[in-house]
């Protein structure tokens, strides 16, 4: 009875005083009592002290009478006022009457009610959960939801196959297990007649649309009052997300050739100016493509740094308070945990941030997206915003100071050339047209003047490479090929206009049809012949492999049109040699460089170790690295296109000293069963054609990073010798270096380099802080002596990354947790909010 007997606020009018005044009783202090303490009350015991002046003996006897008068009324007040006027008195039930159904021992001057006619509610107006008053208003309550949802039920979806919602239901309580082909065979059953259908398994919720007012009327008869299984199916209306409605309103004023404004009274403002002549729309004075791609340019670059660094602050905190929560009760806090109280709550120290070398025009790849301008004109450029909010307006590049002047200048050749080409431009609201992207690839020649570099960054670019993104579906070949005769000659015509001349080295054409311009890395792709302006049409290029040249330190770097390299070529030198001095190399050491990209870490390291195994699912990219060093003179280096999550078991045991074999807890067929348990739980993400294993780590394509979404061969005799007959090598001294993609590491990978005995250090290079927050968790916090299985059904889809990593902790093998040792960030992105954040882990 401890929580029913605890004092409630007190709701007395006189009950004004701070608790702490309030005698044991919980009677207020009167103001005679307040006034006057007990030992400052004048009396012939104890007179005043020397320094007060004397008082008079009729004033003296004054005070005392009134303060004995005082004193019998109160003493009065107690013994008349009774015990139920306190606040909580028989507010709740006496646990002796709960359990014997009689009266207690404490009889009349029991506080608790021995009935329910005795029962009170409470201060807040709320009753004893425990009475039957309460459990029929909870009752009550309930029923009055219940009928309140069977008056209107609103859902929310994409009303992409009805325009009008009142031709849309939903239905409620169907099976979890059910798909759309089993909701449209059941409908089929009951005889309804619908347009379409759609349900997704571990849902509820189906939606239905139909194409008139009678069918839909038809439906709720035929479906109401039907159950399956122990539930009855609910009919509600269908209300369209907010964002479909701004998309929707947004291809309204697309179809009218004004882009790019979110809201109607921005529209019309932007039609009006453009009847009126004017250039600038009120949505580009609103946002510009400065705001939208660099948010950090009008701040001086110290400030940008600080402020970078502010925000990794509070993202590494993130990590000691998750590791704090996962760590198992039955185990002591790891020490790193302990000692973040000494370093303002960090789990390590964060060492500062590396300026980049060139501050503006340094992005070496520029993605420039096809669409309509604010004034409704074909634009090559950068989106102001994001499609779900409506926004479709593109803006020239040439605001924007991480953008080179080559890049804006070939962005505008491309713009002029659209306007009057004879094939549409990218729709994205029905996924119709040709011309889709423009990507502008640069490669610079090694240049040690670093002073020039900073004053005039497009002298070192000596290769240029176009890759113009297209949809050929549904057009005529005749007329694509004529079209594309006449951009290369626009490019070229484009290039020479320049001064000093721009350099154009190779055009390449990728054919995509998805809906997303992010295209797979294995999307076709095949090169444009560029031809000289001369008579005899020279060409200029070799047609068969498109691609351009790099320099990181002293070597020369091969990158194909999808291949993976960093867009800032001078501080991804600083990035290297930072993450090559944090991972203490020497000639016996095996180095793993897993997402290797096009080999840049595991190359530029070569020298300082035994031997380079590098991972990497781009089989375009896998081939640059290996022709990458070859032109480099380096052999060490073995490169690998697979999967890390596939292999990286496999090869940790492979390359393992053959010493030390049986201390190694992992082989690959041991390797392989880890992977089906840590995929088991998992779902399929939102891409149907993706892989399982894939949905828990958030795989979404990124065309900036290392591992793009192209299934890679599973092929380990990369790996043996060319002769076949030479012993391999093995390493006592294993380090990895991970650069992954935004989302971050596969648990596979996480739960085969956490378990895996030697590998005593790992250099963390994230681009994503985020993500590194949630792989530093399974790798640095300590697992339970007893694996828990993972959970079942769809809660996972709500948990955050932290939240994900924490549940995954559970499940993995008991091992020797690593510790973060420090941090360091490297801007390799100026003007933007976003930077590499490197960390160094160790046990």
């Amino acid at each position: 009875m401890a929580t029913s007997e605890s004092p409630e606020p007190k709701t007395l009018a006189t009950d004004t005083l701070n608790p702490t005044t309030a005698t044991p009783e919980n009677h207020p202090v009167t103001a005679a009592e307040t006034s006057v303490k007990p030992s400052e009350q004048p009396n012939s015991n104890n007179p005043p002290p020397p320094s007060s002046p004397p008082k008079s003996p009729e004033t003296t006897a004054k005070r005392k009478r009134e303060e004995e008068e005082q004193q019998v009324e109160d003493d009065d007040a107690k013994k008349t006022k009774p015990s139920s006027e306190h606040p909580l008195h028989k507010t709740s039930l006496c646990s002796y009457f709960r359990s014997t159904s009689g009266s207690c021992s404490h009889g009349e001057g029991c506080r608790f009610a021995h009935n329910e006619e005795e029962l009170r509610p409470r201060p807040d107006g709320s009753w004893d959960p425990t009475s039957q008053r309460a459990k029929k208003g909870d009752a009550e309550e309930e029923e009055g939801v219940d009928e309140e949802e069977e008056k209107v039920v609103m859902m929310t979806e994409v009303l992409a196959d009805s325009s009008d919602p009142q031709l849309s239901k939903c239905l409620i309580h169907l099976p979890r297990k059910w798909s759309s082909d089993q909701l449209k065979t059941y409908l089929d059953e009951q005889g309804v007649v619908f347009k379409s259908a759609k349900k997704k398994k571990g849902m509820s919720v189906g939606f239905l649309t139909f194409e008139a007012a009678e069918q839909v009327n038809s439906a709720t008869e035929l479906l109401g009052g039907k159950s399956i299984g122990k539930e009855k199916l609910k009919i509600g209306d269908v209300i369209p997300r907010a964002y479909d409605e701004k998309i929707k309103s947004a291809e309204k004023r697309y179809q009218n050739g004004i882009a790019g404004v979110a809201d109607e009274t921005e529209a019309n403002s932007a039609s009006n100016e453009i009847e009126n002549g004017e250039v600038n729309g009120s949505a580009s004075r609103g946002k510009s493509v400065r705001d939208a791609v660099t948010p950090l340019a009008h701040l001086p670059y110290a400030e940008q740094l600080e402020q970078k660094k502010n925000s990794l602050t509070q993202i590494l905190k993130r990590l000691t308070r998750n590791a704090r929560k996962a760590c198992p009760k039955d185990l002591p806090l790891p020490k790193w945990v302990v000692n973040s109280r000494e370093i303002g709550g960090l789990p390590c120290k964060l060492e500062g941030i590396i300026e980049s070398p060139q501050i503006n025009g340094y992005r070496n790849k520029c993605e420039f997206s096809v669409g309509l301008s604010v004034q409704g004109k074909p634009t090559v450029g950068f989106m102001l915003g994001n499609f779900r909010e409506g926004v479709t307006a593109v803006e020239e590049p040439t605001n924007c100071p991480n953008v080179s002047r080559i890049a804006c200048n070939y962005a505008s050749v491309f713009q002029e050339f659209l306007r009057d080409s004879a094939l549409p431009i990218w729709n994205r609201f029905n996924n119709t047209g040709f011309w889709r992207q423009l990507t502008v690839r640069e490669g610079q020649n090694p240049q040690k003047d670093v002073e020039l570099q900073v004053q005039d960054p497009e002298a070192c670019i000596s290769e240029v490479m176009l890759i113009v993104q297209v949809s050929t579906e549904g057009c005529d070949d005749g007329l694509v090929n004529s079209e594309l005769e006449k951009l290369t000659q626009a490019f070229v015509e484009g290039a020479a206009s320049t001064s000093p001349p721009s350099p154009l080295t190779a055009v390449a054409l990728q054919d995509h049809k998805g809906i997303s311009n992010a295209a797979p890395a294995d999307t076709p792709l095949r090169s444009l012949p560029i031809l000289t302006s001369h008579s005899e049409m020279e060409v200029v290029m070799d047609i068969k492999e498109p691609r351009i040249h790099d320099y990181i330190g002293n070597l020369r770097f091969s990158i194909s049109p999808t291949a993976f390299f960093q867009v800032n070529t001078r501080a991804a030198e600083k990035l290297y040699s930072l993450a090559g001095d944090w991972a203490g190399l020497n000639p016996d050491t095996l180095l793993f460089d897993v997402c290797c990209g096009t080999g840049t870490i595991g190359l530029t390291l070569a020298n300082r170790v035994g031997m380079v195994v590098g991972i990497e699912m781009n089989a375009s990219a896998v081939s640059d690295a290996q022709r990458n060093a070859e032109i480099n003179g380096i052999t060490n280096c073995k490169f690998i296109c697979s999967k890390a999550e596939d292999v990286m078991g496999s090869l940790l045991t492979e390359y393992l000293d053959d010493s030390q074999k049986q201390d190694d807890t992992l082989n690959p067929s041991d390797n392989d069963e880890k992977q089906n348990c840590a995929a088991e739980n998992q779902t399929t993400s939102v891409n149907n054609e993706a892989d399982p294993k894939d949905c828990l780590n958030e795989m979404n394509v990124d065309t900036d990073h290392a591992c793009d979404s192209i299934k890679g061969e599973q092929d380990l005799q990369i790996n043996n010798t060319k002769d076949g007959s030479a012993p391999k090598k093995h390493f006592k001294n294993v380090v990895a270096i991970v650069d992954p993609p935004r989302s971050g590491l596969h648990p596979v990978v996480l739960k085969a380099l956490r378990t895996h005995p030697l590998l005593k250090r790992l250099v963390y290079i994230s681009c994503n802080p985020e993500t590194l927050v949630a792989n530093a968790i399974e790798l640095c916090t300590p697992s339970s002596e007893t694996n828990e299985k993972g959970r079942k059904g769809q809660g996972w889809r709500n948990m955050s990354n932290a939240g994900l990593a924490r549940h995954r902790l559970k499940s993995m093998p008991k091992s020797e947790p690593f510790q973060p040792v420090k941090a360091m960030a490297v801007d390799l992105f100026p003007h933007t909010p976003h930077c590499e954040l490197v960390m160094l882990l160790e046990r």
